[in-house]
């Protein structure tokens, strides 16, 4: 299992890029992902080859709304020791005594 950080940015498309994040959303869901949304970008969980093949399938989401230039970041975390989960890292750290 593994989760995929995706950031899509829409350059020269003014300060809010809301319009074009509401549409990937609405494609991951459509596509049945298990994702969340964070204030960075959104995190989808999946084995390595499923989450390639559904960035495959969104990543024109932005040329269709009219943009025409994105800037796209992608972090994969590929942990093979053990299934991870999207919030197991934020609950890993909040259960550490401070």
């Amino acid at each position: 299992m593994a989760l995929l950080q995706l950031t899509m940015v829409p350059m020269g498309e003014g300060v809010s890029v809301g319009k074009y994040v509401v549409e990937i959303q609405k494609k991951l869901a459509e596509e049945g992902a298990n994702f969340r949304l964070n204030d960075m970008g959104t995190v989808i969980e999946g084995e390595v080859q499923d989450l390639l093949q559904l960035l495959a399938k969104i990543y024109e989401t932005p040329f269709q709304q009219g943009a025409v230039r994105v800037v796209t970041h992608i972090v994969i975390d590929d942990r093979r020791d053990k299934k991870i989960h999207i919030g197991d890292k934020i609950l890993s750290v909040t259960q550490r005594d401070h």
